[in-house]
């Protein structure tokens, strides 16, 4: 954790110029509660935000962002002169709001000659705004200055984008298809319109014909230039045609234009262009409409408008293109394709509607010598439609659908790797191969990660992926294109909506009637103001903080760390911070939460010392909840940090935070005065020296050493120990080590390179251990390969146990508290009296334990299996030809069933390790959820044991994950009255799948080796024509995204020079199952990698079965 502060900068006086104060006054007053005569500079300041420009210069500056420009803004309407400004707004996404926010960055006027767009450059200038982080624009100027602002922002970066004219496609694709033809409509509407405003008619039809339609009371241009205006038009003329024949018809006879508006109404020409206009502009219309509906700051409307903008240039090529046609010009954008007649279809297949069609057929006589001309102008009419829609797109068809399927949870598998990098390049984000490489793998990781409870559908779409975008740091490409494509300014466009929403993200919720100050009250504080003490106002970033730190009156002094409560949670840490106010209520304080950064303004009756450690500290919320555990680690870190130069792992925090937080105690928490440090410790002297005492612990110094480390020379204490057997084979999704191979802990850690190797070392380990600043240095080398891999030799005092691989499998055979009696040993039986098997498996699967048996020549009398999942009772049902019986929950099974299908003479199972396993954040334990299933495994065995007088041989077989708490394994290992062996399939197998097993068989305990029939390397497994990328791949589980070889790493198979996936019949080899042995019941490749991922390694069940042939009869 870095220390980083920021500096609160006075706002300039030129922010708050007039100009500024009138469009304020004129333009963002709705939101308050009573309207105001004349605005001060305070209220000004809640209008733009209390931390007005810092905030925005600092979102403009990390993150992609988008520029507003509105020209022609009045500032004074009810003044002679009428004077206007131009208004630039940014637009930026807040991950930690989850909302896409806008806000009002300046107001200027050009004077003196200056241009609109060298004031632009001004205010950027101004500001600050990194031109680079500038993704879109919108200019809306009534003036001719648009065109020299575009240019001269896009001189400022070739990349940014200009999507004015993606929601001008309607009306501008509307007016150029109608001022390039249809002039026979044109004058026919126009002359209606003429007779109506000239004679005072009382005409219902024609009243109700232009009832709300402003654009064409527009001398210059009487048709309408609103798309949605003229649709409205047209539709109006065509349900009244009978009725506007009707009245023109019966006009006086010496009304030579009513005459004439007649003889157009009865030609059927101009009627059927009519229902032809209605036709064709349809999906513009239903564009238009969808954009006057949406909300600009809702994401979701977003999505859907660049879905249908895409979707609108390919409907109006396909109306008169062939399909191959179509799909080339929306690649090529080549104007000469649909002047080619050949790529143009006949003129009966062109789009014109069912309504024409029928007309058509109608009429057929009366238009035998107008109809090629009518199909002449319908495709004229539909390529100056098209050639105005592609002008008029900022991007490309397949760009608009990209961004809009990426965006969209549900097209989440619709996007392909190469079209996400398309997008990339197109927003200038790759520029070179291996930034298109990290990105395919990100957005790789984002396709496999399985969705939660709270589905996509459920959420808002700002929720959503503020979510997701969690998950990456900040440095990623994936992140930063998101981020791009959530930016981009969405209708409703207007200008005094937008200004609306500017309003609404400042601080205006805050302002009250108390808040208003006259200009000259303010001016006085200004003025008094002129010292540099404003500029020195902390604002705090980091929750670490060294040095002074000032008091606040009375109890809980700024800097004090504490413990708060807050509805919903359980007693939090924190740390009080600067009260945001110019009075300090006694009774209150503002305090920053550690683990997420929030705030809270709390009573001090909800704070307690952080010397309540004890009292406050929650065991579930430390296990369950992640945030809560990083909270914790921090604050223990500022703590120790304000005494200590060296850092403890955060084990041995915690115990110093149980044991009173001694030597210094509760004192300890004040703010500090000054530096205070400890005496050198171990460590310290492991530094200067690099000498290692064997007498002290290797993971966090102490003198209390219990037993040797298994993997490191040196030893670990008891809190160390159990620490290191309940991590040391758990794993993170990327497939690594959760934690430090040397002190199964670590807050920042370094992975291998090796591609078969999962360790990983921390910053502390590296640098007290091997030499300063390794941490660091390692960082630079790409790949590295840890400690394991590396020839055992001493690096500084880590040295590497030549033995340690049979270490570990004697530490994890041995490291129960408890010592057992040895298991009741049965003497082998001759020959001819041994008798077929009988076996009772729970928790069956795919029937792994059946398969072995009979692979190893078992003659199985009678095999009873407990599974209550359908689709590996198909694969035991299929596979094995109806051998097998199934009894469904083993939670239905009596000591009666046992008497009649008994007596058996073994019982073999592994209950499901959901609510067992470490990697799970939301585990159970053994004694809820599924965990207590194992208690029914003890049920059976208990039952089934034979008594001491019985000589029959009997054995039993209990396997669970590694990666589980010692208190779970220690409870397991009581009731089973045994400790595990550990196992890992690695050996004999191409993937890693450490596994505990308890049991009584012969020989477990023996070393594990492969027999000619492994599959040991990756290779060996796989189809002809792949290539494997690895020997060894990470455990395979049920999660699809278990087969990428890491987090960020590659797919382990090649072939024709792509990454691809494991398939199902060489996950099936690498298991050691027989190929398409889960082929079955139409199971697809998620389901049969979810059984495999349940199942069992068989070359390992054949490794423990195999002595068990001197006890029953074989083949």
């Amino acid at each position: 954790h870095l220390s980083v502060r920021y500096s609160r900068q006075k706002l300039p006086r030129e922010i708050f110029v007039e100009t500024m104060l009138l469009f304020i006054q004129n333009h963002c007053l709705s939101s308050l509660p009573s309207r105001i005569n004349k605005v001060s500079q305070r209220t000004a300041s809640y209008i733009l935000g209390l931390n007005y420009p810092n905030d925005i210069v600092s979102a403009c500056k990390m993150n992609p962002y988008c520029m507003y420009i509105y020209g022609q803004v009045l500032l004074d309407a009810e003044s002679r002169e009428r004077t206007s400004c131009h208004v630039v707004l940014v637009g930026f996404f807040e991950e930690k709001r989850a909302r896409y926010c806008i806000r009002l960055l300046d107001v200027f006027q050009a004077e003196d000659g200056s241009s609109v767009s060298g004031c632009l450059l001004n205010v950027l200038q101004k500001f600050e705004l990194p031109a680079g982080n500038m993704v879109a624009f919108y200019v809306n100027d009534q003036e001719q200055t648009s065109g020299s602002v575009v240019s001269q922002i896009q001189e400022l970066n070739p990349q940014v984008i200009d999507l004015g004219g993606l929601y001008s496609v309607p009306d501008s694709a509307c007016s150029a298809g109608l001022q390039a033809h249809s002039s026979q409509v044109q004058e026919l509407i126009a002359s209606i319109y003429e007779h109506f405003s000239a004679c005072s008619t009382s005409n219902d039809n024609l009243k109700m014909l232009f009832a709300g339609i402003e654009g064409i009371k527009d001398t210059s241009a009487p048709l309408s230039h609103s798309c949605e205006e003229f649709c409205v038009l047209v539709q109006r003329m065509l349900e009244m045609w009978s009725d506007l024949v009707s009245y023109f018809t019966s006009c006086d006879e010496n009304n030579d234009k009513a005459k004439q508006i007649c003889s157009q109404l009865e030609n059927p020409k101009v009627r059927i262009t009519l229902m032809f206009l209605d036709h064709a502009l349809g999906p513009l219309r239903a564009f238009k409409q969808h954009l006057q509906q949406s909300k600009g700051s809702v994401r979701a409307d977003l999505v859907q408008i660049l879905r249908e903008a895409s979707g609108l240039l390919r409907s109006y090529a396909s109306s008169f293109l062939r399909p191959q046609a179509v799909i080339r010009y929306l690649k090529e954008r080549d104007p000469a394709i649909l002047e080619n007649s050949t790529f143009c279809l006949p003129a009966t297949e062109l789009s014109l509607g069912g309504v024409v069609e029928d007309f058509i057929s109608a009429r057929e006589e009366e238009l035998a010598d107008s109809i090629n001309v009518f199909h002449d102008e319908c495709l004229a009419f539909y390529k100056t439609l098209t050639t105005s829609i592609a002008d008029s797109l900022p991007l490309s068809d397949s760009v608009l659908r990209g961004i809009s399927q990426l965006l969209s949870p549900a097209g989440r598998l619709k996007v392909t790797g190469k079209s996400i990098v398309d997008l990339a390049v197109q927003f200038g984000i790759c520029s070179e191969p291996e930034d298109s490489a990290k990105l395919t793998d990100e957005f790789l990781e984002y396709q496999l990660v399985e969705d939660e409870e709270d589905t996509p559908s459920t959420l808002p779409l700002e929720r959503y992926w503020c979510n997701v975008l969690k998950t990456f740091p900040p440095e990623s490409i994936f992140k930063r294109l998101v981020l791009c494509f959530l930016i981009l300014p969405c209708p409703s466009l207007e200008a005094e909506k937008i200004f609306a929403q500017a309003v609404e993200n400042g601080d205006v919720a805050h302002w009250d009637d108390s808040s208003e100050e006259s200009d000259t009250d303010l001016t006085k504080e200004l003025d008094s103001n002129d010292d540099s003490s404003l500029d020195h106002t902390e604002v705090k970033i980091s929750p670490i903080r060294n040095g002074q730190m000032k008091k606040n009156r009375g109890s809980y002094a700024i800097g004090e760390l504490v413990w708060g409560k807050v509805k919903g949670f359980s007693w939090w840490p924190g740390l009080v911070v600067v009260w945001k106010g110019r009075v300090l209520p006694v009774s209150m304080r503002r305090v920053e939460w550690f683990g997420d950064g929030m705030f809270s303004e709390i009573h001090t009756e909800g704070l307690l010392p952080f010397a309540a450690f004890a009292k406050c500290f929650c065991s579930k919320s430390y296990e369950g909840l992640p945030t809560y555990r990083n909270a914790i680690y921090q604050i223990l870190e500022v703590q120790w940090i304000r005494y200590l130069t060296v850092l403890l792992k955060t084990r041995a925090m915690l115990d110093w935070a149980f044991g009173g937080f001694q030597p210094m105690g509760p004192d300890g928490f004040l703010p500090p005065v000054g530096h205070s440090h400890c005496s050198v410790m171990y460590f310290n002297s492991l530094q200067g020296n690099y000498s290692l005492s064997p007498d002290f612990c290797l993971s966090c110094g102490t003198a209390n050493i219990e037993i040797v480390h298994p993997l490191f020379v040196g030893s670990l204490c008891f809190k160390c120990k159990e620490n290191f057997t309940e991590t040391l084979y758990r794993y993170d999704d990327d497939g690594y080590q959760s934690y430090c191979t040397v002190c199964c802990a670590g807050q920042e850690v370094i992975l291998c390179g090796n591609a078969s190797c999962c360790r990983c070392f921390c910053k502390e380990c590296l640098n007290m251990l091997v030499g300063p600043a390794t941490f660091d240095k390692l960082k630079e080398v790409d790949p590295w390969s840890c400690y394991i891999c590396l020839p055992s030799k001493c690096y500084g005092v880590l040295k590497l146990r030549p033995d340690w691989s049979v270490r570990v499998q004697e530490y994890f055979a041995n490291n129960s508290a408890f010592e057992f009696e040895p298991h009741r040993v049965y003497p082998s039986i001759p020959a001819h009296k041994r008798r077929p098997i009988r076996v009772l498996s729970l928790f069956d699967g795919i029937a792994t334990g059946y398969l072995v048996l009979r692979d190893l020549g078992f003659k199985v009398e009678r095999y009873i299996a407990s599974e209550i999942c359908e689709d590996s009772i198909a694969v035991g049902m299929i596979k094995h030809e109806g051998q097998i019986e199934y009894v469904k929950d083993v939670r239905t099974i009596t000591r009666k069933h046992l008497a009649e299908w008994g007596p058996f003479d073994l019982l073999i199972g592994g209950s499901p390790c959901n609510d067992l396993s470490m990697v799970n954040p939301a585990r159970k334990g053994l004694f809820e959820g599924t965990g207590r299933l194992f208690f029914e495994y003890y049920r059976m065995l208990t039952m089934m044991r034979p008594r001491e007088d019985d000589d029959r041989p009997f054995f039993w077989l209990f396997e669970n994950v590694v990666a589980m708490s010692a208190h779970d394994k220690a409870d397991i290992c009581r009731f089973l009255e045994c400790n595990p062996v550990m196992i890992d399939a690695v050996k004999v197998s191409p993937a890693h799948r450490a596994r505990y097993f308890w049991g009584n068989l012969p020989g477990m305990n023996r070393p594990l080796a492969t027999s000619l029939t492994d599959k040991v390397e990756l290779q060996d497994c796989l189809e002809v024509g792949r290539t494997a990328m690895f020997n060894k791949v990470r455990t395979i589980t049920t999660k699809s995204n278990s087969i990428k070889q890491g987090k960020m790493g590659p797919l382990p198979v090649t072939m024709n020079g792509k990454e691809d996936y494991l398939w199902c019949t060489e996950m099936e080899r690498i298991f050691g199952f027989p190929k398409h042995y889960t082929d079955v019941n139409n199971m697809g490749r998620g389901q049969r990698q979810k059984v495999l991922g349940r199942s069992w390694s068989v070359p390992v069940i054949r490794h423990l079965f195999a002595p068990l042939k001197d006890y029953f009869a074989c083949e």
